[in-house]
């Protein structure tokens, strides 16, 4: 951070940046995340570069990719994709397929088709980089690790976590063993892992990573670091998943006010910070306080993204889920709906968000009386869930109890019992372990939902419902 102050003090005195130097301000701001700063050196480096050198020199598209690896913090992808093809197509022509450098902005362009919810153009780009790299560098080189990386992300974003996590576990160790645990590029990999980890349900495996994480960004690059506002973000999730709420609620407060310092109310990122908030204001049971930050968040989200972003569709399946929360069933109908539409045409049928918005739809026509409609879907859900992430999985166990208490106001009570209480018995590995909670309380916001009195239950449902609290339906 000293590094900043100094070129901060430098570029006030001085009217003019010296030729080539504003390389080596503009990576000093963007290691202390300072990215629009960063943008700024970086576009008039690349106008030098095109003046002095032309288009096509080298350190002209090393001045483009750098500029884009900005834009991409910035979360401005469009810009970041047009200037990755150009770069990718003259490094194809000049370089060659298998040079380093194609190879790494293969994998930045591979992100941002990522972050522009272009999947398939991602998924095959970052396959195509990680063989390229394992063929010509070989199964330990740093860019070989760096393209693993990558399309473990894009693995873990298109919901298929175990081939993630099997990409991610050797990245990690790897990194580890090469560039020791306080590496910015170790601890990101360890970031990443912990997410797939909280796919996986494995919450405590993903708190302890991370704690491990953010004492180390902490000391390494400052509490107001975006890199170490992503890990304590991704911390507080962590406490909420586990129910430490009070924990959560105090480092989501302070990763916002941080987000609002450094980017402003607006930003994209600060966005997730307030979904995070309101999230968490559900499971304390605040949720006309959780209504008004996701209504707060859509609009702008909506404004700044477009409704066909990935983050804009998420805020409508947690805006549904609040209306759900407070029975407002028609306005959550409304949202699950548009929120089921646009997933399964961005993320496909099968992809995890996509099956959690589906349940969440038919958990609003369950609330709406539609039983049968409810069933119907819950059925196709639990058996993609069943085939994708198994039968332990928690959204496949939260499904199972769901169904159970369709079938139970339809009539169906031995078909509603085998599934409804087979799931708590499936889980039940401690009355106070994360999972057991997490499926007792589904079970018991799946009979409310269907309007059942715990009275009516089987026995062996009353021990479950006796100590169940209210969760949120959909993490």
């Amino acid at each position: 951070m000293r590094l900043v102050s100094h070129v901060d003090a430098l570029l006030h005195c001085k009217t003019q940046i010296f030729p080539g130097f504003e390389h080596q301000y503009a990576r000093v701001y963007k290691g202390a995340g300072h990215y629009t700063k960063a943008e700024n050196l970086w576009a008039l480096a690349l106008q030098r570069q095109r003046e002095l050198l032309g288009d096509d020199h080298h350190d002209t598209l090393k001045a483009m990719t750098s500029l884009a690896e900005v834009y991409i913090n910035l979360v401005q992808y469009e810009k970041a994709k047009t200037l990755l093809v150009h770069v990718l197509d003259k490094q194809q022509q000049i370089l060659g397929d298998d040079h380093p450098d194609t190879f790494g902005s293969m994998g930045y362009l591979a992100l941002t088709y990522m972050m522009l919810g272009q999947f398939e153009n991602a998924l095959k780009l970052g396959i195509q980089t990680l063989d390229n790299c394992k063929q010509n560098l070989g199964e330990d080189h740093p860019d070989t690790l760096t393209s693993m990386y990558t399309l473990g992300l894009l693995y873990s974003n298109l919901g298929r976590f175990e081939e993630a996590m099997k990409l991610q576990i050797p990245v990690t160790a790897k990194r580890r063993q090469s560039l020791g645990d306080n590496h910015p590029y170790t601890l990101t990999a360890m970031n990443s892992l912990s997410v797939t980890y909280h796919r996986l349900g494995k919450f405590e495996e993903a708190k302890v990573l991370l704690m491990s994480v953010v004492e180390k960004q902490m000391h390494r690059l400052g509490q107001d670091h975006p890199k170490t506002l992503v890990s304590m973000g991704n911390l507080a999730i962590q406490y909420r998943s586990l129910g430490e709420f009070a924990k959560a609620q105090e480092l989501e407060l302070l990763v916002f006010q941080k987000r609002c310092q450094v980017l402003g109310h607006d930003h994209p990122v600060t966005l997730i910070s307030m979904t995070n908030m309101a999230v968490t204001y559900n499971y304390l049971g605040q949720s006309e306080e959780a209504l008004k930050l996701h209504i707060s968040v859509l609009e702008k989200e909506r404004q700044i993204l477009g409704d066909r972003h990935v983050q804009t569709i998420s805020s409508m399946s947690y805006l549904g889920d609040t209306y759900n929360y407070l029975g407002q069933f028609e306005e959550a109908l409304k949202l699950n709906i548009l929120a089921v539409d646009k997933r399964q045409h961005i993320l496909g049928e099968k992809h995890p968000d996509t099956l959690k918005s589906m349940a969440n739809l038919a958990i609003t026509y369950g609330a709406l009386g539609e039983f049968e409609v409810a069933k119907g879907i819950q059925v196709c859900v639990l058996e993609k869930q069943r085939k994708i992430a198994g039968e332990d999985d928690p959204n496949t166990l939260r499904t199972m109890v769901h169904l159970g208490a369709m079938h139970y106001q339809l009539g169906n009570i031995e078909e509603a019992n085998k599934l409804a209480l087979s799931a708590p018995q499936k889980k039940l590995i401690g009355d106070h372990h994360p999972d057991t909670q997490l499926v007792i309380s589904s079970l018991a916001a799946a009979y409310r939902m269907a309007g059942i009195k715990v009275e009516e239950a089987e026995k062996p449902a009353k021990l479950f419902l006796k100590s169940s609290t209210s969760f949120k339906l959909d993490e």
